[in-house]
């Protein structure tokens, strides 16, 4: 691990993206991270940053310099969609879900921004024909990869610029805030890297050995996660005790068939139900005592969070109920934990909310 701000340097000029001489530009470290995540994630180049919404930014400032026109869904995580908005001002499309209604957009944008799996209600977009649709229109398509990680799915099979919050299954255990961005065009990569360089939005080493460690059992957890979370939804569904379960594994919910295709049978480690009210929602919380209620997801422990008024509290009410994010929503990452241990635990707080 390498913690120097400063390195050894003449004044030779080499590739500013391969030089080492100052903290803010590059780090061993770090580089070694790009390096690795870009294998897994099947990108030719990888660069990271200090949190996920610092490389969402890299993009967005991109976008902007250039006069782009970019495209988000509408049902992504909140502060993505609040930074798309005040970065991108008009160049800012927003649609989908329905999925139809975005991929009629993609004809008169230059960008287009989907997650595989949408917060908080698991919505998966029909990424194949997105991708087709952005070839024909020569439109960049960038897949914010988080919730299912490569684990489960590697958008550059498609060409798709892919990020990653590092913070969530990469790292894994909550004590790494990180992003980080792979590609497979060159003239995009230096540009981004130019970007973290002037932002001063770099990796620090001792986050990047973090998440490093962390990509180590990156595999074992996720599908762990994703076993424990399956049987989680499908107990719920069937136990009476909620409204609505949203699992993209549940042949109930509106993408599992695409869902299906896309991730070979493994969903990830996040579902939502609603539990009917905001108070029922609110109560559930104050009495989890092996879950922890709070934001975030992807770390060896449980966390439950309340969408409503955390991830998408800037959007309007008309807006929440539009994307389905009502106030009886509680969303759970699921952790390592048994299913035995979390199913008795969801159980009697249910039961005495």
């Amino acid at each position: 691990m390498h913690l120097s701000v400063v390195y050894r340097y003449l004044g030779e000029f080499h590739d500013p993206l391969a030089e080492v001489k100052y903290g803010r530009e590059n780090n061993p470290t770090t580089m070694l991270l790009e390096r690795v995540l870009s294998c897994i994630e099947e990108t030719r180049y990888g660069l990271a940053f200090n949190t996920g919404m610092a490389a969402l930014s890299a993009l967005f400032h991109e976008a902007v310099s250039r006069g782009k026109r970019v495209l988000v869904s509408r049902l992504v995580y909140g502060s993505t969609r609040q930074l798309a908005e005040k970065l991108l001002g008009k160049g800012l499309l927003l649609a989908g879900p329905p999925w139809d209604e975005l991929l009629a957009l993609i004809e008169k944008v230059d960008m287009v921004l989907v997650e595989t799996m949408a917060n908080p209600t698991l919505r998966v977009p029909p990424l194949p024909e997105i991708s087709r649709e952005c070839t024909r229109s020569d439109c960049i398509l960038v897949v914010d990869n988080t919730f299912a990680t490569p684990v489960i799915y590697r958008p550059s099979s498609l060409g798709a610029v892919v990020v990653e919050s590092l913070t969530k299954y990469i790292s894994g255990h909550n004590d790494v805030l990180g992003g980080f961005i792979g590609s497979v065009d060159e003239e995009l990569h230096r540009s981004l890297w130019e970007w973290r360089r002037l932002l001063g939005s770099i990796l620090q080493p001792v986050d990047a050995y973090l998440a490093y460690r962390g990509l180590k059992t990156l595999e074992v957890r996720v599908k762990q996660a994703s076993e424990t979370a399956m049987r989680l939804a499908q107990w719920l569904e069937e136990s009476g005790l909620v409204e609505k379960v949203y699992y993209p594994g549940l042949p109930s919910h509106p993408d599992h068939s695409t869902a299906s295709k896309l991730f070979g049978g493994t969903y990830g480690g996040v579902l939502s139900f609603d539990t009917g009210s905001s108070e029922r929602a609110k109560r559930v919380l104050q009495r989890l005592r092996g879950i922890m209620p709070g934001p975030s997801l992807g770390a060896v422990d449980s966390i439950a969070s309340y969408p409503f008024t955390s991830s998408h509290r800037w959007l309007s009410d008309e807006e929440k109920k539009r994307l389905g994010i009502t106030p009886g929503l509680v969303r759970l990452s699921v952790g390592l934990e048994s299913f035995e241990y979390l199913r008795d635990e969801l159980s009697l707080v249910l039961r005495e909310s």
